[in-house]
């Protein structure tokens, strides 16, 4: 919900409405709506009918959202990742991406403009560096920069900036592709799980041949085998298929013991029906065309906790 407080504030702030005004407009804009925006969306929409526009001013990296233009940022780089190459339409580009962070949160951005990307290749941008951003648009849950966008150091230094990746607790209904969110729901549905191999090196997918598995980037390997494990939860507004891969599931069980029968059997018996909180980045699956959740984090609802925090709001 920190997204939406600090929407909340900045419209109150330039508008000169109280909050509780504010959000009596936003439930009321959502109903008229039938609940199919956010409250965050709901919040944009008021913010425009009131003519406040977020567009060309200075926000936090929490306030970004999908589809926002314009877009003024400042923060610092604490990732960065090699310059890369591709070729689509017979024409050959470059793209480069970083971790921007600031002091409520992080998100990846991406240059698509060659002076941009020169900066990078040319280290007059790199890690630890302050930077300000103008003119960028927000993309799903990433900020892309084109030749209209600038970018440049800035002398504006931020404290506590926020490395951790941030989950934000979402309903399910209200869940978009591309956001990192934290849920909590009902384990409705369990399905059998599905196995692959990794290279030992760089634990990408290998192919397997006649003469063994091969990696791109290692040749010949002897390759690990790796779990999937897809699940249902339900919190009460909708239902959302996750994907848990090995590390997960080992919060969950042994991955080994996937592969017994028996043991499988206790543990789908225990496991559904347990409510869970979920922590994962939201996907468009391209082959069923629905939204599931890739998760980083999975573990069961401690009550006594959520009756403290429940009690805290």
């Amino acid at each position: 919900m920190q997204n939406y407080d600090l929407l909340l504030e900045r419209i109150s702030k330039y508008s000169g409405l109280e909050k509780e005004e504010i959000e009596r407009r936003i439930e009321a804009k959502k109903a008229k709506l039938s609940g199919l925006i956010s409250k965050e969306g709901a919040a944009q929409i008021i913010a425009s009918e009131l003519g406040i526009s977020l567009e060309n001013v200075d926000v936090k990296i929490m306030e970004l959202m999908p589809g926002m233009k314009k877009v003024n940022v400042i923060g610092k780089i604490i990732d960065i990742f090699p310059v890369r190459e591709f070729e689509k339409n017979n024409r050959r580009g470059k793209v480069a991406n970083f971790i921007l962070a600031d002091d409520t949160g992080n998100l990846r951005v991406v240059l698509w403009d060659t002076n941009h990307i020169e900066l990078i290749e040319k280290n007059k941008l790199k890690k630890e560096d302050f930077i300000e951003i103008k003119n960028a648009s927000m993309r799903e849950q990433e900020l892309h920069l084109n030749s209209f966008s600038d970018i440049k150091k800035s002398e504006k230094v931020i404290e506590n900036i926020i490395t951790q990746k941030l989950f934000h607790e979402k309903l399910i209904s209200d869940i978009r592709p591309g956001e990192n969110v934290r849920a909590r729901g009902i384990v409705v549905q369990m399905f059998l799980p599905r196995f692959f191999y990794v290279c030992p090196e760089c634990g990408k997918k290998v192919s397997q041949e006649a003469e063994g598995f091969k990696c791109n980037e290692h040749g010949r390997v002897q390759a690990k085998e790796r779990a999937i494990l897809n699940f249902v939860i339900d919190d009460g507004s909708e239902t959302l298929r996750t994907v848990l891969f090995s590390e997960q599931i080992e919060k969950l069980i042994n991955e080994a013991d996937l592969k017994n029968n028996e043991k499988l059997a206790v543990f789908r018996e225990d496991f559904l029906g347990t409510e869970i909180w979920l922590d994962g980045n939201a996907r468009k699956n391209q082959f069923f065309g629905n939204l599931e959740v890739i998760g980083s984090n999975v573990e069961k609802v401690d009550v006594e906790k959520l009756i403290e925090v429940l009690e805290k709001r």
